[in-house]
């Protein structure tokens, strides 16, 4: 048998497991979800207050929904948090998928970057006059504001993160959020890998990343109460079960990130109304 054959029957060979593990031969794609963006009063939503002294008041609850509801605003960050599964759905920086770090942090960057020119696209318009266009640019920013949250809090559901921390916490507000569009946040993350952080195998997501032995994305995912690791209790934190956690923390995290919004570009602020709401903890791939 030809010399180059026999080496090229030797490489696919050992090629084989690997392939094996890309793609299972029982598994195929999921469909891409629906693009169906559900009534804001049917979703219990988060509602925050962004940058304010004091926190979200809930004998409010109610007016400040309404007013949500009807906003042009809120409607582009979550039109944008259920979009990321559609738009982005193989791709692992827009969920923290396949320990695709690196490329997951600069998402939320570039995403962050992508609502300062928005922003200034909109100040400038405000300072000419032209209020059809400040409008126009604000639902931009927000679009791009509600992808990177997106991402942010998949960093919570994909990741192993309150795998590795719950040990440590006393209760579950001792676990600290994260933060991956902050220097120390990124500083973070690179820590954590040290210490084993990885996020689940998701074999039609690309890129893969993940060493070996990586659990799968149905095994480790955070998104539901229902999966299998989600569904996990943890007895040393009054019973909660993963999911819960996972929520909470990308709830506050989410809340971090809003509040940083408006403060840093005060005419969202301005334009939106000082309320935001969100859902958390969004996937819709079919995991």
């Amino acid at each position: 048998m030809n010399t180059y054959v026999v080496r090229f029957m030797g490489i696919l060979l050992c090629a084989m497991p690997a392939m094996a593990r890309a793609q299972p031969a029982d598994s195929q794609k999921p469909p891409p979800p629906s693009q169906k963006i559900p009534d804001l009063r049917q979703v219990k939503p988060i509602i925050v207050c962004g940058g304010c002294d004091q926190p979200f008041d809930p004998a409010t609850h109610k007016d400040v929904l309404e007013t949500l509801v009807a906003s042009p605003y809120m409607s582009q960050l979550r039109k944008a948090l259920y979009m990321q599964d559609v738009v982005y759905q193989f791709a692992s920086k827009a969920h923290f998928d396949n320990c695709d770090f690196d490329n997951a942090i600069a998402y939320v960057g570039e995403r962050l970057d992508e609502v300062d020119r928005h922003v200034e696209a909109a100040r400038r318009a405000k300072d000419s006059g032209d209020r059809a266009l400040v409008e126009s640019t604000v639902k931009q920013a927000f679009f791009a504001l509600g992808q990177a949250l997106h991402g942010i809090q998949d960093f919570y559901a994909h990741t192993n993160y309150v795998e590795l921390t719950v040990g440590q916490a006393a209760t579950s507000k001792d676990i600290p959020i994260v933060s991956p569009w902050q220097d120390a946040g990124k500083q973070r993350i690179t820590a954590l890998r040290d210490q084993g952080l990885v996020s689940g195998y998701v074999f039609w997501g690309f890129p893969q990343k993940c060493p070996a032995g990586t659990p799968s994305h149905a095994a480790l995912a955070k998104d539901k109460a229902t999966t299998p690791s989600g569904a996990v209790k943890v007895p040393h934190l009054q019973n909660r079960n993963r999911y819960q956690i996972a929520a909470q923390l990308a709830r506050a995290d989410s809340q971090a990130l809003i509040d940083h919004a408006f403060l840093r570009w005060p005419l969202l602020k301005e334009v939106n109304g000082q309320y935001a709401a969100f859902e958390v903890l969004v996937d819709r791939r079919g995991l």
